[in-house]
C-alpha cells in the first residue's frame, strides 16, 4: 500500500462503493499536497456545476497547505469581495 492509502485506511480489495474513512491530517507533506490538489480540482468542478445548473451566486475560497489562496466566484461576488 502507498502512504495515501495508509492514511485513508483503504484496502484495494474493499467494496468500491461508498465507504467511511477516518478523517485526520495526512502526515506526509507530499501526499497532503497531492491529495489537496486532487480534491481542490473536484471542488472547483462541483462549484462550477452548481453555478451552471442553478445560476447560483457562488464564492469559494480555499487556502492550500502552503498558504496559497485559490478562489472561484461568480462575477457579482467578485464585485462584493473588492
Amino acid at each position: 500500500m502507498n502512504s495515501i492509502q495508509d492514511e485513508l485506511h483503504f484496502e484495494p480489495s474493499e467494496n468500491l462503493g461508498r465507504r467511511k474513512i477516518e478523517i485526520k491530517i495526512i502526515e506526509n507533506k507530499d501526499d497532503r499536497l497531492i491529495l489537496f490538489s486532487e480534491r481542490c480540482t473536484r471542488i472547483y468542478k462541483k462549484t462550477s456545476e452548481l453555478f451552471t445548473l442553478f445560476g447560483s451566486e457562488i464564492l469559494f475560497i480555499i487556502l492550500s497547505p502552503t498558504g496559497k489562496a485559490y478562489s472561484f466566484g461568480h462575477h457579482f461576488v467578485e464585485i462584493v469581495t473588492k
